[in-house]
């Protein structure tokens, strides 16, 4: 094939599906333009990815035009599935969907990390597998998103939410699968699709900042992504002791640990702030902090305190590093989205007070995605593909 080797070809091949998904519906002619790639090239190469069904061809035809319609290529939902898996603190969600991102069934379960893990997640899929997939619709790649922490080889989860734990669950279930699975944590991933097909992808500097368990952060620079597979460690940055709020969280540890960030607007953290100055009896963080985002909509001056706490610290974090990067925007996901229109005004007030220039203006936004969305394992899958790795596997 015009000299390509094996390794360039399924590259290629990777390049030749991701220019089809990002068109939807594109011309062979197109794609050698788009590519460099000779015509007859990308002949042979969309000949492969028709044969295997990655792709297909359609007619477009204008109401205007005469004679033969012209052909163009397209992802294929016809064959190939692939099957997503969010694993949160409390919550199992599985996601099957097509090759075009099509959405075909979804199931959702509550967690119990007192279950033996690995063996519980491990039934839970291949039940939703057998109910959902057709034998001759066979899954190209299982993906699975963590909520937490996964130990450097990528194949046991280690930890969920605040509670460290051993889940062995790529040698639990890859055994029992017919195709490759893949581990990953949920912020990596979501940051690849943000950074990938979301709002922000016409952006070259930004910020994307996910606020739970731990702060995670990352950072878009004239387009590439600072760290591609680590986030950004700021959680022992230091803070100023903005209101009696920022000494009472973690009284017990010396000033130099007290007013690291991570000891001040974690998870963790504010449940602290919440259980002091808004007594309750829930037994589950999402509760608390449902209740803290009605007691702030219900103008409770306990919650507006620590609302207040939150968005100075943020905002404070937010300005050192806007100021160093030249960022254009913020794409900030927390489990405050039930507040984010009070929680984004004071953050972007206290931005603009500390930015450097009075012209700067810099935009918060909240993610497109849902934290459960399918979208963000599915692109552990895409990037594959992008690479040419799953072809591999399929015999190409």
């Amino acid at each position: 094939m015009d000299g390509l080797n094996f390794k360039s070809r399924t590259e290629y091949l990777g390049s030749i599906f991701r220019l089809i998904e990002q068109f939807e519906l594109i011309s062979r002619t197109d794609l050698a333009k788009l590519s460099g790639l000779a015509p007859a090239t990308i002949t042979n190469l969309t000949k492969l990815l028709i044969d295997h069904r990655f792709v297909l061809e359609r007619t477009t035809q204008a109401s205007t035009s005469r004679g033969r319609p012209a052909v163009g290529l397209a992802v294929s939902p016809l064959y190939w599935k692939l099957l997503s898996v969010v694993i949160s603190e409390s919550q199992l969600t599985l996601s099957l969907s097509e090759l075009d991102d099509t959405l075909l069934a979804e199931q959702h379960y509550f967690l119990d990390l007192n279950l033996p893990l690995a063996e519980w997640i491990s039934n839970k899929i291949l039940t939703f597998k057998q109910a959902h997939c057709e034998p001759d619709q066979p899954l190209l790649a299982v993906s699975i998103s963590v909520r937490g922490k996964i130990d450097p080889s990528k194949t046991a989860i280690i930890q969920l939410g605040s509670t460290p734990l051993h889940c062995p669950i790529v040698e639990t279930l890859a055994p029992q699968l017919e195709c490759p699975l893949l581990l990953n944590e949920h912020f990596q991933l979501w940051l690849l699709t943000e950074s990938t097909k979301g709002s922000l992808i016409r952006h070259h500097n930004a910020i994307f900042l996910e606020l739970s368990e731990q702060i995670r952060l990352s950072v878009l620079v004239k387009g590439e992504l600072l760290h591609k597979r680590a986030k950004m460690n700021v959680d022992k940055m230091l803070m100023p002791p903005f209101s009696e709020l920022s000494e009472q969280i973690y009284p017990e540890l010396p000033p130099i640990e007290r007013y690291q960030l991570h000891n001040q607007i974690s998870l963790s953290a504010l449940l602290r702030l919440i259980d002091r100055h808004l007594p309750n009896s829930h037994t589950t963080s999402g509760a608390k902090i449902d209740f803290f985002c009605q007691q702030v909509q219900q103008q409770n001056a306990n919650a507006l305190r620590i609302l207040n706490h939150l968005s100075q610290n943020l905002a404070y974090m937010l300005m050192n590093l806007t100021n160093l990067f030249s960022v254009e925007k913020i794409m900030l996901n927390s489990p405050f989205s039930a507040i984010k229109n009070v929680l984004f005004e004071q953050v972007s007030h206290h931005l603009q007070q500390h930015l450097l220039g009075e012209d700067r203006v810099v935009d918060l936004v909240e993610s497109q995605y849902e934290k459960e969305d399918g979208l963000i394992p599915n692109m552990a899958i895409k990037q594959q593909i992008y690479a040419g790795t799953l072809f591999n596997g399929v015999n190409l």
